[in-house]
């Protein structure tokens, strides 16, 4: 009595629910698949694309050192009446030709010059390579600038090289000779 005969109709029934059943767990795992996929492809793209902005920033480091230079050497020749020597002419036309080149070639990959003079010291976009002592005024702020920061898409390529205004205590510094003459 356990095994009842079954008809045809009531098997394949049952045969196309177990087809259902496998076909939906078969459609589950291929989505998840594609999602799989779909997640490996664009983590592949953004370690593309990260690595490649390291690269471009690399390469613009490097190559700053170059700008700096050409602006030395522009300026080197500033005092010199240029316009008695024509061959002295002729090669600061050539170095500012260049430079404006290299400047315009660099700003196309997102290089960008930025000055921090007067402004308040932030460390993220400047390094303190000096400080002057000032009586009044506001302390902490760039008073000159020896190179100019670079950025790129936001990011510090190179912070501004500067020197930066420290109060000048001359209370501070009596109490510190004090300190010294009685040891």
């Amino acid at each position: 009595m356990g095994s009842e005969k079954k008809g045809p109709v009531t098997e394949l029934k049952e045969r196309v629910a177990l087809l259902e059943a496998r076909i939906k767990d078969l459609n589950s795992d291929y989505l998840r698949a594609l999602a799989d996929f779909d997640n490996f492809r664009k983590r592949v793209e953004r370690d593309l694309e990260l690595k490649q902005r390291a690269g471009i920033d690399s390469l613009l480091e490097a190559l700053i050192p170059v700008l700096d230079n050409f602006e030395r050497a522009l300026k080197a020749y500033e005092p010199v009446d240029v316009s008695k020597d024509n061959n002295m002419t002729s090669w600061k036309k050539g170095v500012e030709m260049i430079y404006k080149q290299l400047c315009e070639l660099l700003a196309r990959y997102g290089l960008q010059g930025y000055s921090c003079l007067g402004e308040k010291f932030d460390p993220r976009r400047a390094e303190a390579l000096g400080f002057v002592e000032v009586a009044d005024g506001e302390e902490n702020q760039v008073i000159e600038e020896l190179c100019k920061g670079y950025e790129c898409a936001g990011r510090v390529i190179r912070p501004a090289r500067v020197k930066v205004t420290r109060r000048n205590e001359p209370e501070k510094k009596i109490s510190e000779e004090k300190k010294e003459s009685k040891s």
